[in-house]
């Protein structure tokens, strides 16, 4: 019950911020691609880089040099794996604090378009969901996200949803370096999948879906067409 209060005050609070936003020429874009593990999003954006040399592309957890040490404790330490959803969603939450203030808002602030890999939708997929994060740790993430937001929220997030399954696949094939979310079992997954489409009914309008089981020519023409459709305006 009190999960459902909560979520229904969010709905409302965020379409009726939604109806009465209007974005700023003077500012660019803040875009957010998101996805689980495998889905192929560091592939769509190395190519985004190629097609759009002025867009700042960023990442979190990091972006900046303080947040990168965050990242480095969240994803590398070997204490991490049993980190449970609170002590992990404040980490990446001081991260994101330190890479919206002095990486983000200047970015945008200026009239460039700003791309994040990963930033909030992630928290609230692999923290909310995978993690299981009750009803507490729902609530701090709507305080957090308005203060870590108070200049500047995100325009839109795509999100890249690959069948678990799947994602396994491509992550046991690729080369490079994994971490211990790349290593959990497939229900953890199936919980990331299943809360990205609560967030999207969240955030009304802010947020678009691409099916990442297809081709990797398919996903990126896809996911330009909605980049493009903000960008381009």
């Amino acid at each position: 019950m009190r999960t459902a209060f909560l979520y229904s005050k969010v709905f409302l609070t965020n379409a009726i911020s939604k109806a009465f936003k209007r974005h700023d020429p003077s500012e660019g874009y803040f875009i957010v691609i998101d996805g689980g593990e495998g889905s192929g999003k560091g592939t769509v954006i190395e190519r985004l880089k190629g097609k759009y040399p002025a867009i700042e592309f960023s990442r979190e957890p990091g972006g900046t040099p303080y947040a990168e040490e965050i990242r480095a404790v969240m994803l590398q330490s070997k204490y991490a794996k049993e980190a449970n959803a609170i002590t992990q969603f404040l980490l990446v939450s001081a991260g994101r604090a330190d890479h919206m203030a002095r990486k983000a808002e200047e970015v945008i602030a200026s009239g460039r378009h700003f791309v994040t890999d990963r930033s909030d939708s992630t928290s609230w997929g692999y923290q909310i969901g995978g993690q299981e994060g009750g009803y507490n740790v729902k609530k701090l993430f709507f305080a957090v996200r308005k203060a870590v937001y108070k200049n500047i929220r995100p325009d839109l997030h795509i999100i890249l949803e690959v069948d678990p399954k799947e994602g396994a696949r491509r992550v046991a094939a690729r080369k490079g370096e994994i971490n211990h979310f790349d290593e959990r079992k497939r229900d953890f997954h199936e919980r990331v999948m299943k809360a990205y489409r609560t967030f999207g009914k969240l955030f009304p309008g802010e947020v678009r879906f691409v099916d990442a089981n297809r081709s990797k020519d398919e996903v990126f023409a896809e996911v330009d067409s909605m980049l493009s459709s903000y960008i381009l305006k």
